[in-house]
């Protein structure tokens, strides 16, 4: 659950005599506009156990996330990923991989896309950090390759490449045919754009889809050059369905390091609105990539 009303669509949409139990993930310390939102999901289902989380405390984060997931049995269950920040979602991500498979038997990943996106989405980056179970494989003696799927978010994509301060800049925009809608996609463009013209050590760029995970696997499979050994850093900052992909390419890349900006502030009151679609992944799905 967060701020974003488009995190509690599901929870709304469930008939309360369908939802026998389940996890409600929050964040301590969360504001008024977030406390609405998980009361009035609560008072719809009352079952729901209530998880607190601590952001910035990444490891302890990580360590409730597995508890809660494997406390209970996920088949015929629904995962509702549309408001976990990237962080905790390639989190759950790694949890997730480990379960047995008879033990999330149909267990589907939903997502409900937003309508437009708010300029700015948030404030200043605090923080830049490599993923719990995403720290990848880092060598002194090699060069960086950092690799950006350009989201809505200029200062944090600057904030990421000044930390890193990589050799080789590879740069990603979401495909047209693949946006979530129009008006997302032609943003994305403008700041990619923005974002391409101030930087020199640009190696390539390439396009990803933004909403199925599995095609952005085979994006990056294709744009991220093998032609010098590399630490090969990926930051995701576009749609959760994206990020799933890089996600899941990881995981199939050990050496690779996902890594997150972390943010003092978001832009609450305006940051989306409730899009018109909603995607739905079978988790055997997603993880029969590896062995394709």
């Amino acid at each position: 659950m967060s701020f974003e009303e488009r995190s509690a669509v599901v929870a709304r949409t469930a008939p309360p005599a369908m939802v026998r139990k389940g996890i409600l993930f929050v964040s301590e310390g969360r504001s008024e506009l977030s406390e609405a939102r998980v009361s009035d999901v609560t008072s719809l289902h009352p079952d729901l156990r209530v998880v607190e989380i601590r952001t910035s405390d990444p490891l302890g984060t990580a360590e409730r996330i597995n508890e809660a997931v494997n406390s209970m049995s996920l088949v015929d269950s629904v995962i509702d990923i549309t408001a976990f920040r990237r962080e905790e979602l390639l989190m759950l991500l790694a949890v997730l991989r480990g379960i047995d498979s008879s033990k999330r038997r149909n267990c589907e990943l939903v997502y409900v896309s937003a309508g437009d996106m708010a300029d700015p989405l948030s404030g200043k980056v605090t923080q830049c950090r490599s993923v719990v179970g995403y720290a990848g494989e880092m060598w002194p003696s090699r060069p960086t390759r950092l690799v950006i799927l350009m989201g809505f978010e200029i200062p944090r994509a600057r904030a990421i490449i000044e930390a890193y301060e990589p050799k080789y800049l590879v740069l990603g925009r979401g495909l047209r045919s693949e946006s979530i809608n129009q008006t997302l996609s032609d943003k994305n463009d403008i700041f990619f754009k923005e974002l391409a013209s101030n930087y020199a050590n640009i190696e390539s760029t390439f396009e990803f889809s933004a909403r199925d995970p599995l095609k952005v696997v085979k994006e990056l499979e294709s744009s991220i050059s093998k032609s010098e050994l590399s630490n090969v850093v990926i930051a995701p900052l576009h749609t959760k369905l994206s990020t799933i992909g890089v996600g899941l390419y990881a995981q199939s890349h050990r050496d690779v390091q996902v890594c997150y900006a972390e943010v003092g502030a978001y832009n609450e009151e305006n940051y989306s609105t409730v899009g018109s679609s909603a995607y739905v992944f079978p988790l055997t799905q997603l993880f029969a990539q590896r062995n394709s």
